[in-house]
């Protein structure tokens, strides 16, 4: 059986507050994004080692660093610099706090840039894993080369690496420019890489995706749950809520998620939230029917 969590900032910048949050709801784990402002390229050793006192006391793993690693542009190379330095301190940073996984990109989308520029561009990061111990998950996202599943399962065969696998992000294709069926077309592209789970939902509007509670959208979540509890999956599912009631997210907002704009109104979205991936769950398990709207990208 999978573990349950949430990405922290998606409840608070508080990130005591956002572990509470995770107890109150009985979840395994939580993924660590931003805290107190920060993110994960700006944490001090102060900062981490507060973390560390926080996660003891209320022994709430963190199973997932969401680090913005190569979220930048391929041809800058003092950008590019600057992230291998980033990653160099998380990855400090994950073994202090005994976290696998750090989630990563591959560069702001330009046609230029080709998987191989991309292969080469993670040989230090490979090495830097390798001493670590640490692996590298890379993310589906629209703004980035691989912006769909099947993108991401091409790169991720292309590196090479067993430090490079995936992240499976279903609710990123309402966002991809190809919108691609999350499930079951994505589930399967990563069906043998993907070592994490993120959750999201989004429905279509006037050719824009606009985020909507689990389950209400267009990702057949009560198919993936089905099929990772049938795999037995036992990473983790994480919640990146993603919807505010009664309010659309900012796009900027949306693709550089950090800080008190990405956390405003997250208590109450991701409560929503939590509680209806929990019910997909137990109904998934009960070997019940779920209902869910059709589904037409």
């Amino acid at each position: 059986m999978f573990q349950l969590g949430i990405i922290t900032d998606e409840v608070s910048q508080d990130f005591e507050f956002a572990l509470q949050f995770a107890k109150k709801h009985n979840l395994d784990c939580v993924e660590l994004r931003s805290a107190w402002e920060k993110n994960p390229f700006s944490f001090t050793e102060s900062d981490v080692l507060k973390i560390k006192t926080l996660i003891d006391k209320y022994q709430m793993p963190i199973v997932a660093i969401s680090s913005p690693f190569y979220k930048c542009d391929y041809f800058d190379a003092q950008a590019k610099k600057t992230h291998i330095a980033g990653l160099e301190r998380v990855l400090e940073y994950a073994k202090i706090l005994n976290v696998p996984y750090i989630r990563c990109f591959d560069f702001f989308r330009d046609a230029r840039v080709t998987r191989e520029m991309i292969r080469e561009a993670y040989a230090v990061p490979i090495q830097l894993c390798r001493k670590a111990d640490r692996m590298l998950l890379i993310e589906s996202e629209p703004t980035t080369n691989a912006y769909d599943c099947k993108t991401v399962a091409a790169l991720v065969e292309c590196i090479d690496s067993p430090f490079v696998q995936a992240i499976y992000e279903p609710g990123n294709n309402i966002y991809s420019p190809t919108q691609e069926i999350p499930y079951p077309d994505g589930f399967q592209y990563l069906s043998k890489i993907f070592k994490h789970v993120h959750v999201k939902d989004a429905v279509r509007q006037n050719g824009k995706a606009v985020g909507v509670a689990i389950g209400s959208g267009l990702v057949d979540y009560a198919g993936i749950v089905k099929a990772l509890l049938q795999m037995d999956f036992t990473g983790a599912v994480v919640l990146e809520t993603h919807y505010r009631p009664g309010k659309t997210m900012d796009e900027a907002v949306l693709k550089n998620p950090s800080g008190s704009k990405i956390s405003e109104g997250g208590e109450e979205a991701s409560e929503i939230c939590i509680l209806a991936l929990k019910n997909i769950i137990k109904k998934a398990k009960a070997g019940g029917v779920v209902i869910c709207k059709k589904r037409k990208m």
